[in-house]
Parts: C-alpha cells; structure tokens; sequence
C-alpha cells in the first residue's frame, strides 16, 4: 500500500511538472554513473568490501520555484526514480550479495539560479567594488554552478539481496531477501556544459547517501553509497 502511494505520488509530480512546463520553470534529468558502496551497521560486521564500481541509473522531473515575484533567485524540487546496484562479500569471501535497488527520492535543491552560471556570473561582475576581473570568472562559474547543484535527498527503496557462492560450491543454496530501505542522500550536480539556446545541458555527478533497513534479527543494516557520474538535462 505504501509503496503504491509513493508511486502514485512520484507519478503525478512529473505529470504536473509537465502540465507547467510553458511557464519555464521545468526541466528533466537522466543520470548515468557507478557507485561505490560499503556496507554499514550491523551488515558490517559480518561483510566487508566487495566489487564497486556497480551500475546506477536515475531520471528526475524537476520544478524551479522562486523566492519571491520576478526573482531569479529560489529553490528547485524534483522527483527522482532510480536504480542502483551493489557487491559485497562475506567476511570470510566465501559468499557474495548483490543487490539490486530500485528506488524513489524527494529531492530539494535550496539555492538556484534560474538561467546559466554565465548569465549569474555576468550579474556579479557588474558590482565594480567586488574587484572581479575578467580571469576570476572560471572560478566563479565553478562556484555558482556548485552551489546551484546542491541537493538534499529522501526517499525509500526496495532492495533485492541476492546471496550466493563467491567460491565454487554446488552444495550452496542462492536466497533472496527483499528489504524496504529508507534512504537519506546530498550531492553535486554541476553543469559543465550549456547549449547556446540554454535548453540543454551536460552535468557532472557527485553523489552521497545511505541506504538502512531493518534486518531479520531486528538490528539496523545499511549501504553507504557514493556515486559518480554524468547526466543530461532539458530545460522546459
């Protein structure tokens, strides 16, 4: 019931970001990266490190809401769906678990720039008393495009743990644990790339965050995920 209503929910944010999307303040994302995962908690204590490096895929619908009429100063919320995967092994490596986690996120970006970081920056360099040359603005493009990517992240996912033998073993028998996660996650997203018409874009990826369930023993279990990569973006 809970993860129908979640569903829902995600599913009607995209269709009004869409609905909206004439008044300029939307934009979708696809997000294509690997993660490096490590197990925390109680999981820690009877796994260790296994193959990082796994895939993770993500699409966010996002709306631009100003903080006040006119202004080009506000916050961005967005619904992300995504997929991760991860590896780890036992501690003694003879057994493997991969999971497979598809999930869903709020996601909250606190301060944004409606427009480019150049269109920011050009902003900044009008205040003659700042003393903001001409090769300081790489710098503050970085810096603006920075904070403008900063995002918060909630949201809960179902994880599939899939164990089996990481050793040669026909006497072993595979199982599978579905666990419902809950996830708290920030990051970085900044553009390193803008087309000249300013609809499309090209963002780097720098995410954190950690997946925790309850396990069979009653105890707290969990994933600690970085991320890594890259995604295109489409501003409506």
């Amino acid at each position: 019931m809970r993860r129908k209503f979640i569903l829902s929910a995600v599913s009607a944010f995209m269709i009004s970001a869409f609905t909206f999307a004439q008044e300029g303040n939307n934009s979708v994302k696809f997000n294509l990266g690997t993660s490096f995962s490590k197990p925390g908690d109680e999981l820690a204590t009877v796994a260790m490190d296994g193959k990082n490096m796994q895939l993770s895929v993500s699409a966010e619908a996002a709306r631009f809401l100003s903080y006040k009429k006119d202004s080009k100063l506000g916050f961005r919320i967005a619904a992300v769906v995504g997929y991760d995967n991860t590896h780890i092994l036992s501690s003694d490596a003879i057994t493997q678990i991969k999971t497979s986690i598809p999930n869903i996120k709020g996601r909250i970006y606190p301060l944004c720039f409606k427009g480019s970081a150049f269109d920011f920056a050009g902003l900044v360099t009008k205040e003659k008393d700042l003393g903001i040359g001409f090769l300081d603005i790489p710098v503050y493009l970085i810096l603006i495009s920075t904070v403008n990517s900063l995002h918060f992240d909630y949201g809960v996912g179902f994880g599939k743990l899939k164990e089996s033998s990481n050793i040669y073993d026909d006497s072993f028998v595979e199982t599978t644990t579905n666990r419902t996660m809950n996830y708290f996650g920030w990051g970085f997203q900044p553009v390193i790339y803008n087309s000249e018409n300013e609809k499309w874009s090209v963002n780097a990826m720098f995410d954190f965050g950690k997946f925790k369930w309850t396990n069979g023993n009653g105890n707290t279990s969990s994933f600690k995920m970085s991320t890594v990569g890259f995604g295109a973006q489409y501003h409506f």
